[in-house]
């Protein structure tokens, strides 16, 4: 993946299962690196706990995203 490629669009990042963007890969690594935001979130906040939601459907790629992404 370059790193020139914007991944987002307004709707998220979009594409074809197991191409890229849309692979597990890509997924493991917006997850790294939420995790890196969402610690920098947590030790600013009153009680160093955050919720984490993630969305999906029910095709069988969101699936394997969902398990790539957590």
């Amino acid at each position: 993946m370059s790193n020139n490629r914007k991944l987002f669009g307004t709707d998220g990042v979009r594409g074809v299962a197991n191409i890229e963007p849309v692979t597990a890969e890509t997924a493991l690594k917006l997850g790294r690196a939420a995790a890196h935001v969402f610690a920098e979130a947590r030790a600013s906040s009153r009680n160093g706990r955050l919720r984490v939601v993630i969305g999906k459907d029910t095709r069988l790629s969101g699936y394997m995203l969902e398990n790539a992404i957590v």
